[in-house]
């Protein structure tokens, strides 16, 4: 069992999968954030916000992001080799510039994200929030509800479930990516400022990755525990563990409630659905296959909760005339990971499928399916020419996290790496570094010296 110094323990994990979100406060003088406070301040009067340029602007964020005690938490959530996301930003929060409404970044903002259809369940993003100043409530400090982050539709929380993420200057919390929260009215004389970063998980969880000695999940009677002990089991490398539970209502009664009204219920439905195993598969497949949205998006948690036994039955459907079925079933077969290692082929020969989603769907899947093998590398290099730059996205993101595998992809990265996209550029040099071949690093060297150095020209 691993014990290192700076990782999350077991308790901290459950409260991260319950809530949504944990704070470190990395240990420096109050003058290192002092100074970047100010470098903010200074950037802000003479350019403006520089969006994904803020690095190279304030590079002592780097220590922030890279200090032991961040560190440790973001490895024990998204696992040892997570990666920076080339999206980063500052949240200027002047005096009564007003407050806004709850959002997820991931559903309004899907252009820094991968899917930017419904989100998965499973953390494979995840945003770090850090004040260089002491921000109070007064100040305006970033607001949450806890527990928000697995609903794709606003829960029905109020104000009095809002959770002001206040703190010291140096504060750090990690929240996932898909927390509700808000810019707080900041009723002070002073402008508050929060740097968030996004993260991404490159590696399927096989083991902890956290200080974790052998504890089991802490049930609750709380309507989203089986989404919460379903996560539990997938961190640990165990997913599929409680199929053919011990459940109390029939499957007609768990079909109706996939599409009820309360996305809770819903969800609960599905978890429980693919905890009963095969003989529910005929009628979570006809939801998967329906119209009903909600029953649509329920379907694909149910079949992720049943593990590899789910593989069989969204493989036979990759080929379905309708294109929405083929993407839905790609959709849930990529969320299943490794347990789908064995619907690769299946995948692959539809990855020139006439439909976008469709593609879409596939280049994701083939970057979490096929980490340990090189069965995707060369359809996916392919996939770095698509017209579509969620797709170029998808492919080189999906061959860096193929990593040392994907070495025959290296020319198309090459070329990828002056792609139109920026984040393609990103991803793909990513892809480079992780190949980590001698040619690999040279090429990744070549780009970088001639790459842009001066903004402004």
């Amino acid at each position: 069992m691993r014990k290192e110094a700076h990782l999350l323990s077991d308790e901290a994990m459950q409260r991260f999968i319950r809530n949504g979100y944990i704070t470190v406060k990395p240990e420096f003088p109050a003058a290192f954030h002092q100074r970047i406070y100010q470098k903010t301040e200074e950037m802000f009067e003479k350019v403006g916000n520089p969006s994904n340029n803020l690095l190279p602007r304030i590079p002592e964020l780097r220590k922030v992001f890279g200090h032991p005690m961040v560190r440790g938490a973001l490895t024990s959530i998204l696992g040892e080799d997570y990666y920076l996301h080339p999206h980063r930003h500052c949240h200027e929060n002047p005096p009564d510039s007003g407050e806004q409404g709850m959002h997820k970044d991931s559903l309004h903002n899907s252009r820094f994200a991968v899917d930017e259809h419904h989100r998965h369940h499973r953390t494979r993003w995840a945003m770090a929030f850090y004040y260089p100043q002491d921000t109070p409530l007064e100040l305006g400090p970033t607001g949450i509800w806890p527990s928000s982050q697995y609903f794709n539709t606003q829960p029905p929380f109020g104000k009095d479930k809002e959770l002001p993420l206040d703190g010291e200057a140096g504060t750090v919390v990690i929240v996932h990516y898909d927390v509700f929260h808000r810019k707080m009215l900041n009723t002070s004389d002073k402008v508050r400022y929060m740097v968030k970063f996004l993260f991404t998980r490159m590696s399927e969880p096989q083991y902890p990755s956290w200080n974790h000695q052998d504890v089991t999940w802490e049930t609750t009677d709380d309507l989203q525990e089986l989404t919460w002990k379903n996560l539990w089991n997938w961190y640990l490398g165990e997913n599929g563990k409680d199929q053919n539970g011990n459940g109390t209502r029939s499957l007609s009664e768990l079909t109706e409630k996939l599409s009820d009204e309360s996305e809770a219920i819903g969800v609960n439905a599905a978890y429980e659905l693919g905890h009963i195993g095969g003989q529910a598969s005929s009628v979570i497949m006809d939801s998967l296959k329906g119209e009903d949205e909600v029953a649509c998006r329920n379907a694909g948690y149910a079949f992720n909760s049943m593990g590899r036994s789910a593989v069989p039955y969204l493989t036979e459907v990759l080929r379905d005339k309708d294109e929405k079925v083929r993407a839905r079933a790609a959709d849930a077969l990529g969320d299943l990971g490794f347990d789908a290692q064995e619907a690769a082929a299946d995948l692959i020969e539809i990855l020139n499928d006439e439909s976008k989603d469709v593609r879409n769907h596939v280049t994701e899947a083939l970057g979490t399916i096929t980490q340990a093998t090189d069965i995707g590398v060369v359809p996916l290099a392919e996939r770095l020419t698509d017209d579509d730059d969620l797709i170029r996205r998808n492919a080189a993101l999906s061959l860096a996290r193929i990593g040392k595998n994907a070495s025959a992809a290296l020319p198309a990265l090459s070329e990828a790496l002056y792609d139109a996209n920026h984040f393609v550029r990103a991803f793909s040099l990513q892809a480079l570094e992780r190949i980590g071949t001698e040619e690999a690093t040279e090429v990744s060297v070549d780009y970088l010296r001639s790459t842009r150095w001066c903004t402004s020209h």
